[in-house]
């Protein structure tokens, strides 16, 4: 289990120190602002996916133990959970570009008409977005990871150690985008989150306006 948790922290390590600001500031200063601005957000994501990838490589290497798995009945109704918890997530790129999200279209944009736009992920933040499951909780995309974790129903040591590491970081992450977002939108994010829940969803959504 120690390995385990040694290959998630990592991991997390990795992940947060390439977010920050000051990587961001260094890369531009080392690269250009153009450079950050066109390729820094599709980088990231490439080096997440990568790091994601190798850190659950080598957990399938380490020894594991079960310590539960739900009856039938249970199993179908848990990756039931884990489904509508995609779904739910997914729903959330209703209201974003998901090729800005990853990336590419800054590339794109750039590429064939030498465009840089947005902000210094090149991301166009125009609006807050309130609508739909951003009128449900604030962070769906959070949201759906956790419950994805959290409902597996085969139960390991291992599982259960990256099930709660995983938890706790979207939690924390949740916290993050808000400092951010506040910084961003200021007292108009301030009332969203007065009317929005942060975690537990609400039966009834808002009308109107997260980010697009």
């Amino acid at each position: 289990m120690m390995r385990v948790l040694l290959i998630l922290l990592l991991f997390i390590v990795i992940h947060s120190i390439t977010i920050t600001q000051t990587v961001k500031r260094a890369c531009k200063n080392f690269f250009g602002e153009i450079f950050v601005r066109v390729f820094y957000r599709a980088l990231y994501n490439t080096i997440s996916f990568i790091t994601v990838g190798v850190a659950f490589y080598v957990i399938q290497q380490q020894l594991d133990r079960q310590l539960w798995i739900a009856p039938g009945w249970l199993r179908w109704a848990m990756h039931g959970i884990q489904a509508a918890g995609l779904v739910f997530g997914m729903r959330a790129f209703q209201y974003l570009d998901i090729w800005e999200f990853m990336g590419l279209r800054q590339i794109w944009r750039y590429v064939v008409r030498r465009d840089v736009a947005g902000n210094d992920e090149g991301l166009r933040l125009n609006k807050l977005v309130t609508e739909g499951v951003y009128g449900i909780v604030r962070h769906p995309l959070y949201l759906s990871g956790i419950v994805l974790f959290t409902f597996n129903p085969f139960v390991t040591v291992n599982r259960l150690t990256v099930t709660i590491i995983a938890d706790l970081y979207f939690i924390f992450g949740m916290f993050i985008e808000e400092r951010r977002f506040l910084k961003i939108f200021g007292d108009q994010y301030y009332e969203y989150m007065k009317h929005v829940p942060r975690f537990v969803p609400k039966l009834t959504s808002r009308k109107k306006s997260r980010l697009a």
